[in-house]
């Protein structure tokens, strides 16, 4: 199962690596803990980190109530489980440089209220209910067991925080021929973000931009062209639990 679940959170990942948009070709080192009344998750999200950042939250006489979060996520268990604890205590989530895949996926739409910085970065390319997922015939039996597994948690997750689970996918159906190419020669776009206005029409909500301001291409022009802003057609309905087995 450990060979899958690295295989599975690369597909996931793409061709093209989250660690572009990271800091100018420097990734800081992961670390979990609490400075200065805050919770802080740099790095991958693991299920070591989430066990770390787990227990000095219970270890803490006083509790903190803001996750400063940086991460290019990881695979999606352990991105749901670090959701789904933000939710359980009633946490409020800062995207302090980037939050991409898991953790735009299930840590930042889990938080009680959400803080971008002025260059904040977003990130989403897909979760357990893409479709366009490439394993072997070896690795089959189990991967849909796996998925099946995650398929279910995920829309439980989704329903759960109030939250449209098309948030993840619904970019992809926006990329075209030349953006899928791009891609799966390491090319182009790692993914896809969203304006505020349309964040809250998949059920994004209680969004503070704490410096007046989310423009982060404005500010890190050199990353802009990795990510994709898909406009949400004037149409779309919000629909809870749109994915379910």
């Amino acid at each position: 199962m450990k060979h899958l679940v690295l295989v599975f959170s690369f597909l996931v990942v793409g061709c093209t690596s989250l660690k572009d948009v990271g800091e100018s070709g420097h990734n800081p080192e992961a670390f979990v803990g609490i400075e200065d009344g805050n919770l802080i998750y740099q790095g991958e999200i693991t299920d070591t980190s989430n066990n770390v950042i787990f227990s000095l939250f219970r270890a803490a006489e006083f509790k903190p109530n803001r996750l400063l979060i940086s991460s290019q996520g990881s695979e999606i268990g352990a991105g749901m489980d670090l959701g789904q604890w933000v939710r359980d205590n009633n946490l409020d989530v800062e995207v302090t440089r980037v939050c991409a895949s898991s953790c735009a996926n299930y840590v930042l739409p889990a938080a009680n209220t959400k803080y971008l910085r002025k260059d904040s970065i977003l990130i989403w390319h897909g979760s357990a209910w893409q479709s366009n997922w490439h394993v072997d015939q070896e690795h089959r039996e189990t991967f849909n067991t796996y998925i099946t597994l995650m398929r279910k948690k995920e829309t439980d997750f989704y329903a759960d925080i109030a939250v449209d689970n098309l948030l993840t996918t619904y970019g992809q159906s926006k990329f075209n021929f030349l953006d899928s190419t791009l891609g799966f020669f390491g090319k182009g776009t790692v993914g896809f973000d969203y304006s505020k206005a349309d964040m809250k029409k998949f059920g994004l909500v209680n969004i503070v931009l704490l410096d007046g301001e989310w423009d982060w291409r404005k500010y890190r022009p050199d990353r802009a062209n990795l990510v994709k802003r898909i406009r949400v057609d004037d149409d779309f309905e919000f629909k809870l639990r749109r994915f379910e087995i």
